[in-house]
């Protein structure tokens, strides 16, 4: 496997934040650019916020399906971030992949409707725009469904905790906002709004459980 040295290994991660550096500013300047276009005052936080994250799982996404297209690239990715690491067999490099297509189909799944929203469209556009949606969230399903299936015990482990976790903690605030907002305490939210903060909530603690759990090295 093809060892680098320091020196190499930050040069490599100055390349890498220079990329995303432009690609960010280029996302940032074509999403304002569109906000702009369809009235600033009309979108609401949680839709901006839908729209970032939606970008930044697309660009994670592709980025994994870039590095795991081909396996020499895969074993420079490996021996750059995890020095002295073996790189992973078919089967893993099969399910990195497909990890790659789950991650960036949500990037879209989550940043459409928004977007549909704010077109203008008729009843028929939406209609469509919706059947679009619930297509790309069905085969994202699927791909979960197979690729927890086909993963090894640890990332069982790792997905269930998250899930978990998840669930009883956006139970929990959700019933906490609920319960003040019926008493007039606090203001109502939007379903968007408390779905973006349930999936923001759920990346961070996918994450974090992740790396806990020593698969993150990468």
């Amino acid at each position: 496997m093809t060892e680098f040295t320091r020196g190499q290994r930050w040069r490599r991660h100055a390349i890498e934040a220079l990329i995303g550096g432009v690609i960010g500013a280029g996302f940032g300047f074509g999403m304002a650019s569109f906000v702009g276009s369809t009235g600033f005052e009309r979108w609401t936080i949680a839709e901006l916020a839908s729209l970032g994250i939606g970008f930044m799982l697309l660009f994670m996404g592709g980025f994994v399906l870039v590095m795991s297209g081909s396996e020499e690239r895969w074993r420079r990715l490996v021996a750059l971030r995890q020095p002295g690491g073996e790189p992973p067999d078919r089967d893993s490099m099969l399910a990195i992949r497909r990890q790659g297509v789950i991650i960036a189909l949500t990037g879209p799944i989550l940043a459409a409707p928004p977007v549909l929203a704010h077109l203008g469209l008729g009843d028929d556009g939406r209609a469509i725009g919706a059947a679009g949606v619930m297509v790309a969230l069905a085969i994202q399903t699927w791909l979960n469904w197979r690729l927890y299936r086909t993963s090894d015990e640890l990332v069982r482990q790792v997905t269930i905790l998250a899930g978990a976790v998840c669930f009883w903690g956006a139970q929990l605030v959700l019933f906490i906002w609920a319960t003040l907002a019926k008493l007039g305490l606090v203001a109502d939210v939007d379903s968007w709004t408390l779905l973006t903060l349930v999936m923001a909530v759920y990346l961070v603690v996918s994450t974090w459980i992740g790396f806990r759990r020593g698969l993150g090295q990468l």
